[in-house]
């Protein structure tokens, strides 16, 4: 929005320090009152800011609130009852929007604004800023959580907590989630509890950020190994990227929600956005693709786009020397689907 902030205190009526502090995070939006949060948007859209700006307004306030709850918790432990953590299951969105301090990645639906047109002088931050005490502050609270939590009604709440210790750089942590992998795999090995074999993902995900891909490739290749855990597995990925409607409030609707509740072809184009030489999550991408394409025939067939896609991102793969062996077969299957699919 182009307009310098005193320009914009007074649109809005409110003072210069208002509108300071709300950029800065000293007044953050989540302290509004509800119907001065409303009457606020109201006045911005008549602005001209963009509306997918309000669309990702509510996860900007989950992901202020959680951080703001860990940074002043710190090392100590919350009641799970009442932690941001355990009260709904995260979409990417969200998720990306929680950890864009700490990778600097702006989430892509945000991505296409127009930022460099409207710049003031002087410098402006590219991403929500955290200092060095605050980061550790953060993560210390989710190590803490995640540590303390065992429980099964508290299972969200460790999960979600181990996901995003995956981006704390500290050694110390990549340590801790080793340990808790080998625990979340004795757990989930006496059982065919999904849930369970969840909590292994997430760890197994949070060290494929440290370089450890192997983890990841075990879950791949022990867990997604029957009926009921590939549905759950591309029952996940289609809450993640947004095609089931309804926030969920624990990871049993992945073994409870019909596979023919939300359509694939967002995920289907998520997955193959994803296929990317050398990715930390390369074998995962590859499997739940083949699994969605194996399922759902009839979204490559129907879309020539979507067919171009897939004949591109799946050749593209071939340059990636580290794949195991199952994921060069899931491949090879995904290669004869696309070109059944363009007959």
């Amino acid at each position: 929005m182009p307009l310098s902030q005193s320009v914009l205190a007074e649109h809005l009526g409110v003072d210069l320090t208002t509108v300071q502090g709300w950029e800065s995070g000293r007044r953050p939006l989540t302290a509004i009152r509800t119907a001065d949060l409303i009457r606020l948007r109201a006045k911005l859209i008549r602005l001209g800011v963009p509306p997918k700006v309000f669309a990702a307004l509510e996860d900007a306030l989950e992901a202020d609130l959680l951080i703001g709850h860990a940074v002043e918790a710190g090392d100590r432990p919350a009641r799970a009852v009442d932690h941001p953590l355990a009260q709904c299951v995260h979409r990417r969105n969200l998720t990306n929007m929680i950890t864009w301090p700490f990778t600097g990645l702006t989430p892509p639906n945000l991505r296409d604004l127009d930022r460099q047109s409207h710049q003031r002088r002087g410098p402006v931050p590219d991403r929500p800023a955290l200092g060095s005490t605050e980061t550790n502050r953060f993560f210390d609270h989710l190590l803490v959580t995640a540590d303390a939590e065992s429980e099964q009604e508290d299972a969200l709440l460790r999960r979600q907590a181990v996901y995003l210790l995956g981006f704390d750089d500290r050694g110390a942590t990549a340590e801790w989630l080793g340990t808790e992998q080998r625990r979340a795999l004795r757990s989930a090995g006496r059982t065919d509890h999904v849930p369970s074999w969840v909590e292994v993902r997430s760890s197994a995900i949070a060290l494929s950020r440290y370089g450890d891909r192997d983890p990841l490739r075990a879950f791949v290749r022990t867990a997604l190994t029957n009926e009921a855990q590939e549905i759950a597995n591309l029952n996940y990925w289609a809450y993640w990227v947004g095609e089931v409607d309804d926030v969920q409030t624990d990871d049993g609707f992945m073994t409870e929600l019909g596979v023919r509740s939300w359509t694939g072809e967002d995920l289907l184009r998520h997955l193959l956005v994803r296929l990317q030489p050398g990715s930390d999550h390369a074998e995962l991408n590859i499997h739940s693709l083949w699994s969605l394409v194996l399922a759902r025939p009839a979204l490559l067939n129907g879309s020539p786009g979507l067919r171009r896609l897939a004949r591109e991102r799946v050749d593209g793969m071939s340059e990636d020397a580290e794949l195991a062996k199952q994921a060069h077969r899931e491949l090879t299957g995904l290669d004869y689907a696309i070109r059944l699919a363009a007959r």
